[in-house]
This record gives structure tokens, C-alpha cells and sequence, in this order.
């Protein structure tokens, strides 16, 4: 037989069963006493299941089957009180009323040992959003339990170290942080192929456990707040307590807005499949936009195996660093990528979402149906629209068809009748000549024609000037178509010959009274036009050129040399441009004008000193120019003969071969009250002049 007699043997009475803690314990000595007689089948012993029971054993069964994290009794929302809870007397204790059993780390098994996480290593119940004061305390405490002054196992000792190790990290807000990022945690996801019926148990746990890295659950926040002076904290409230929090939550928050994970509220719930659709669609959004607080700095450095503190120089030290961030931002964009697989997966398979993506469906057939029949009843409603314009525009194109052919019918009728009438007037009037001259038809009556000749154009002139009934009254009163019909006893009316002619002779008086009154009224119109026009030209020649339009003249003409095209119109715009006139010239006017100044220039040699231009017709071009004056505008000096034979005399003494300036300030002092501008411009006339006299 066996005997184990441990100093503390962690088995408890509990509803009649035992219950095996949790935790690790010392391990038991075993004593060997006597040995055992077994009883066999046949003692007839009554056989009993003893089963473990009790949370802690649940809580290591579902830890080790993996549905369990590590912060499932450390929600980050849980106040002190929750906390002072956890640590108050539980049934986990055995009954007894007293707290639960600190580690003895002394001694653990160095397998043990390894499976403890740095909270546990300085305190059991320290939770994982343990505040910098608690971990303080937590480290002090083990420090007077497993100090090599107090154990005396030396400065190597691996507990010590472990316990230093653990306060170094816990201490230091980055690699808390990054410590926090990996300790017991599962990154595994369901697969694909999950069934609805199943998507609630299988997903839930899954986005509850990823919820630990939601910026809202950051540890940071958390100890930050707590530091602040939280629930029960006796100190007093600083200034900036609101303008803090605000700062905070701008720091956290998601710049797009979507996601509430930056304030410590809850975020949204995963819900059942009675949950509406807006909350499932605002839990989906924030997973969309899941904001991790997750750090792998301390996971890239243990697989990159780079220690900076141990760097030899800062070049490896930069380079170890820049390594070890390269790594991090790999693993970021992994984790960013198996949230987004979660939540794609997830959605794929989510019942909520497949329902109201049917129901968007169906909307969206029923809102297709009715704008199609809406389109089929508009198309309806414009062909019947169509087909009523149509027999509208046809019935009303028939009848206005019918109303030309009638038209067209009755105007060939009046044309027949008209035919008719003047054949029977020309007869009737022919019978009734003949009658009154029996014996020579070439000799007229006296009292009515004189000749054939002149009846047959009376006849015709009324036969085209007067209308159907005009010409049946006449045949009326000439005795009719009885009067020409062969056999009829009735003749023409010979002294109705006088009423024809008569009628003649007042119908050429009409027409030719209104040919007349028509050339009176064109020659009028003619003779208005004519007075206007020489009114017109009468006033533009009253109206004088200035001394600044003849000017603007003579650079136009400078300007625009004979040979061009548009000539004249070119000057006259010139002329309008520069002097702003409120009536502009006319081309005409300024070749008028040209060709006066032409016409009364003086030759050179006299007073003007320039060229006498030749004058120009309407549509012509002259190469010369009228202007007199100097380029500053005022009118120059006439040069008298004795200057112009002093300007001849200095130009034969200075040849051209000298200076060009010099040259010309000598032939200046030699003229008398003459500049040296004056005396070239003087040259250049005549030069001008010389050369059209050759021409």
C-alpha cells in the first residue's frame, strides 16, 4: 500500500464528490506501507465513479480544450468591486471561508513553472488589467518570498529571475502591451463550410475571444484610467480630467467615424437570431473597422532572435530595430488579414444577413416589376397617344387633300367657264360685226370700229382683262349662244357693238392708267433714294478733316504702301482706330481726301518740301504722301531757295564716305537755322522726289 501524505493536499469535499484544483501543486511523497489485496469480481463490491466538479475544474477543462480564454474572469469592464469579488471567500477555497492559496513557486516543477504567465508569476488573483500600483505591490510581496537574501539559493536562482523578468516587463507599458499581445490567446478561426444552424455556437465564442484586442479593451486605457483615480480611489479629481478624457478618446477613436472601440462603452453585441438587422449590421461595421491595439514587438524580437540592449554599436542596433519593425508590420498585416477572413466568413454564413439580403432581393424584383409595368403601361399610354395622332394628321390630311382636289376642280372649272365665255364672246362679236357690215367685212362701222383689225384688240384686251361674269353679261346683252348656234333663228345684237367697244375702250383706259400710276410710284422711289444719297454725301462733305485725321491719313498711307491688298479699307480703319470718331470715314472719303491734297501740293522746291503724290481713283493706290509735319505733329518751317542751295552745296563737300553722324552735323552747321534732323528729312524728300519724277 501507498500513502501519500503531501504538506497540503489540494483535495476538497464538495457535494459529495472531489474536486482536483486547478492550479499546480507541490508534488505529493510517497510512503510505502503494506501492500494491497485488490477485491476480485466475485466479492460482489459495489463499484463508484468518482467524477471532478466545480468551476476551477471547468475552468481548466475549458482553458485546456481551448474555450476558455485567458481573460475570461478579467474583463476589462469589470469595476473593483468585481475584482475585490474574485478575491473574496469562495466555495473554490473548500467552504472554509479563507482566500485562495498563494503559489509556492520554490516548489514548482520547472514544467510547471514554464506554464505560469508573468500575473501569476507575482500574484495568483493578479488580474491582466492589473493597475502599475497593484503590480508594484504584487512584485514587493514576492520579493520578501523569493529573494536569494530570503531563500538563499543565490543570484542565479531561476524563480527570482523569472519574478524580476516578469515585474521588467509588467512594469514597462510597451512591453506590457506587447507582452499582453500574446500570452494566452488562440488566433484560430472556424473554417469554411459551416452550418447555419451550427453559426451561432461556432462564431460567437470566436468574436468574443478577438474582442480582447478591441482598442476599447486596451490594458493601457484600462491602468491609465485606473492610475487616474477610478472607483473607490480617495484622491482628489485633477483639473484637466474632462479635457483628458476627450484627448483620449480622440486618440483612440477611428478617424472615419464608424466605430465606437476608442471609448470604454460596450461594443456591439454578436447577438442571436432575433437580433435586428441594424444592430447586426453596426456589429459587422465594427468589426470592419476593428481597430487592434495588438503589439508584436516582443513576439518579432524573439523570432527575429534580436536583443537591442545587447547590440554592440548603434548601427546594429538601428538594424536590429529595423528588423524587428519590418517583422511587426508582417504580423500586423497577418492579424488585420485573419480578422478580416474571420468577419468575411462570418457574413458568409451569417442566417440574419442572408435573410435580409432575400429580403433586399425580393424589394428589389418587386421595385424591377414595377417600374417595368410602370415603363409597359407608359409605352401603352404613348402608342395609343401615337396611334390617335396619327389618325388625327391623316383624317386631317385627307380632308385638306379633298380641299385641294375640290379647289383644283373649281378653279378648272372657272378656267373651262372662263375658256367658254371668251369663245363665246369672240363669236358673238364677230356675228353681230359681220351683221352690221353684210357686204365688205374689211370696212368697220363708223360708229363703232374702223377696221377688223382694231375690234379683234379690243376684243382681246377685254377677253384678258375682265372675269367669267364680266364676259357672260356681255354675251348676254350680244344675244347669247342661242345667237351662234347653227338653225337658230335668233341673231347676234348688232347694236350691242357699242357697249362692247365702249367697255373696251374704259378697260385700256384702266390699264393704262394703272401702268402709269405703277412708273410714277418707281420713279418716285428713285428720286427719294437719289436725295437721300446726295443728302448723305453733302453732309460727310461738310464735315471737316481735323488736323489730327489728316495726320492719322498720312501714317496710313506711310503705312500702307501701294500693291496691298484692301488698301483703302485698311487706311480708313487706321484712320477711325486711332482718332476714336463718332462717324467713322469711309474709304471713299479718305481717297477723296488724298486725292485733293494730291492735287494741290506745290512741287517741292517751293514751300511744302515734300513730293507731290499722285492722285488716286476710288479703287486705286498712290505710292506718295500728303503729310507736311514733323513727327512731334506741329506743321515745319518752308525751306527758301538759298537753304536748299546751301543743303546742295554741304552735301557736295561732306561725301557719303564720311561718318554717317558726323557727316550730317557738319552739313547742319552749314545751313543756317536748320537741324541735323531737319537737313535729312529735307534729303529724303527730295530724293523722293526725284525718284517719282523718273517714274
Amino acid at each position: 500500500a501507498l500513502q501519500a501524505t503531501p504538506p497540503t493536499l489540494p483535495f476538497s469535499k464538495y457535494c459529495g464528490t472531489y474536486e482536483i484544483d486547478s492550479m499546480p501543486h507541490p508534488e505529493p511523497i510517497i510512503t510505502s506501507i503494506s501492500s494491497l489485496d485488490w477485491p476480485t469480481e466475485g466479492d460482489g463490491l459495489e463499484e463508484t465513479v468518482i467524477q471532478c466538479a466545480g468551476k476551477s475544474y471547468l475552468a481548466y477543462e475549458s482553458r485546456l480544450l481551448g474555450r476558455r480564454d485567458f481573460l475570461h474572469n478579467s474583463s476589462f469592464n469589470q469595476s473593483e468591486n468585481a475584482d475585490a469579488s474574485a478575491d473574496a471567500p469562495s466555495s473554490d477555497t473548500g467552504g472554509t471561508g479563507g482566500k485562495k492559496k498563494e503559489y509556492d513557486l520554490l516548489t514548482m516543477s520547472e514544467r510547471k513553472l514554464v506554464k505560469l504567465n508573468y500575473y501569476q508569476v507575482l500574484h495568483r488573483s493578479l488580474p491582466m488589467h492589473a493597475s502599475t500600483d497593484d503590480i508594484r505591490k504584487a512584485y514587493h510581496k514576492a520579493c520578501l518570498k523569493y529573494h536569494p537574501d530570503k531563500t538563499g539559493r543565490g543570484e542565479e536562482d531561476e524563480v527570482f529571475l523569472l519574478v524580476k523578468a516578469a515585474f521588467d516587463t509588467l512594469s514597462d507599458p510597451t512591453k506590457r502591451r506587447s507582452y499582453d499581445s500574446t500570452v494566452d490567446f488562440d488566433e484560430s478561426i472556424p473554417k469554411e463550410g459551416v452550418k447555419e444552424e451550427d453559426f451561432y455556437e461556432v462564431y460567437g465564442p470566436v468574436f468574443q475571444r478577438n474582442l480582447r484586442f478591441a482598442s476599447c479593451n486596451d490594458p493601457a486605457k484600462q491602468v491609465a484610467k485606473k492610475d487616474e483615480g477610478g472607483e473607490g480611489s480617495a484622491a482628489p479629481k485633477k483639473k484637466g480630467k474632462n479635457k483628458n478624457k476627450k484627448n483620449r478618446n480622440k486618440e483612440g477613436g477611428n478617424s472615419d467615424g464608424k466605430s465606437q472601440s476608442s471609448s470604454f462603452g460596450s461594443p456591439p453585441s454578436f447577438g442571436d437570431d432575433s437580433t435586428p438587422i441594424s444592430q447586426v449590421h453596426a456589429f459587422y461595421d465594427f468589426w470592419i473597422h476593428f481597430d487592434s491595439w495588438r503589439d508584436f514587438t516582443l513576439k518579432a524580437a524573439e523570432e527575429a532572435e534580436h536583443d537591442v540592449e545587447s547590440a554592440d554599436c548603434r548601427e546594429e542596433k538601428r538594424w536590429m530595430k529595423q528588423e524587428i519593425d519590418r517583422k511587426v508590420k508582417k504580423m500586423k498585416r497577418d492579424e488585420m488579414a485573419r480578422v478580416n477572413l474571420l468577419v468575411e466568413r462570418a457574413m458568409a454564413v451569417d442566417p440574419r444577413l442572408k435573410r435580409e439580403k432575400e429580403r433586399l432581393a425580393m424589394e428589389k424584383k418587386h421595385k424591377e416589376e414595377a417600374k417595368r409595368k410602370a415603363e409597359m403601361a407608359k409605352a401603352e399610354k404613348e402608342r395609343e397617344e401615337r396611334e390617335r395622332t396619327e389618325k388625327e394628321m391623316a383624317k386631317k390630311k385627307a380632308a385638306e387633300e379633298s380641299k385641294k382636289k375640290d379647289a383644283k376642280k373649281i378653279k378648272e372649272q372657272q378656267k373651262k367657264q372662263l375658256r367658254k365665255a371668251k369663245q363665246l364672246f369672240r363669236k358673238l362679236t364677230m356675228s353681230a360685226y359681220q351683221a352690221a357690215n353684210p357686204n365688205d367685212s374689211s370696212i368697220g362701222n363708223d360708229a363703232v370700229w374702223d377696221d377688223l383689225e382694231k375690234m379683234n384688240d379690243d376684243i382681246e384686251l377685254l377677253c384678258d382683262k375682265l372675269s367669267v361674269m364680266e364676259l357672260t353679261s356681255l354675251n348676254d346683252i350680244l344675244g347669247g349662244p342661242e345667237a351662234v348656234e347653227e338653225g337658230s333663228n335668233t341673231s347676234a345684237c348688232v347694236e350691242a357693238l357699242i357697249e362692247v367697244k365702249q367697255c373696251a375702250v374704259e378697260t385700256a383706259a384702266g390699264a393704262e392708267r394703272q401702268s402709269l400710276l405703277a412708273i410714277q410710284t418707281r420713279n418716285q422711289a428713285r428720286k427719294e433714294a437719289a436725295d437721300k444719297a446726295r443728302e448723305a454725301k453733302l453732309s460727310k462733305a461738310s464735315n471737316p478733316w481735323s488736323k489730327e485725321e489728316l495726320g492719322a491719313l498720312a501714317k496710313a498711307v506711310k503705312k500702307y504702301p501701294p500693291g496691298g491688298s484692301n488698301r483703302w479699307d485698311a487706311i480708313a480703319l487706321f484712320v477711325n482706330n486711332l482718332c476714336k470718331l463718332p462717324d467713322p470715314r469711309t474709304k471713299e472719303e479718305c481717297i477723296e481726301k488724298y486725292n485733293q491734297i494730291a492735287s494741290s501740293a506745290t512741287p517741292p522746291s517751293v514751300s511744302t518740301g515734300t513730293a507731290t503724290p499722285a492722285p488716286v481713283s476710288s479703287g486705286g493706290s498712290s505710292g506718295g504722301s500728303d503729310s507736311n509735319k514733323n513727327t512731334d505733329g506741329n506743321e515745319e518751317v518752308a525751306w527758301t531757295e538759298e537753304q536748299d542751295a546751301l543743303l546742295q552745296e554741304m552735301l557736295r563737300k561732306y561725301p557719303a564716305s564720311m561718318d554717317k553722324n558726323e557727316r550730317w552735323k557738319s552739313i547742319a552747321k552749314g545751313v543756317p537755322g536748320r537741324t541735323k534732323k531737319e537737313c535729312v528729312q529735307r534729303f529724303k524728300a527730295i530724293r523722293e522726289a526725284v525718284r517719282q519724277g523718273k517714274n
